[in-house]
C-alpha cells in the first residue's frame, strides 16, 4: 500500500485539502511545540527524542484511520529536508508501505 502525507503550515489550510478529500486525520505539530514552549532551535537530543516519540504515538494513533482511507495531514511550519527524512522514516515504522510520498501543500 501507498501513503501520502500532506504538510501544511497552518491549521487554516486543513480545511482546504478537506474540500477535496472526504476525511482528513490532521497532526498539529505546531501545537506540539507550542504547548512545550519550544521552537526547532531550542531542541537538544533529550528533546528531540522525546519530540520523535510524541510523533510516533501520534502516527500509530492515526494509523486506522489512514489505512481506511483519511488523509494525513501534518501541520508543521518549520518544514526542512531532516524533518522530512524522519517523518518518513516514522511513517515507514508503523505503516509499513510499499511507497510513502511527504508532499508539502503550498496555496
Amino acid at each position: 500500500m501507498s501513503f501520502k502525507f500532506l504538510v501544511v503550515d497552518k491549521i487554516d489550510k486543513v480545511k482546504i485539502i478537506k474540500e477535496n478529500f472526504c476525511d482528513v486525520c490532521p497532526i498539529d505539530i505546531n501545537m506540539w511545540f507550542k504547548a512545550n514552549g519550544l521552537t526547532p532551535e531550542s531542541m537538544n537530543e533529550i528533546r528531540q527524542y522525546i519530540f520523535e516519540e510524541w510523533l510516533l504515538k501520534k502516527i500509530v494513533s492515526s494509523k486506522n484511520k489512514v489505512m481506511a482511507g483519511s488523509q494525513p495531514v501534518i501541520i508543521y511550519e518549520y518544514t526542512t529536508s531532516s524533518f522530512v527524512s524522519m517523518l518518513s522514516e516514522k511513517i515507514t515504522e508503523v505503516l509499513h508501505p510499499e511507497k510513502c510520498d511527504v508532499i508539502l501543500f503550498a496555496e
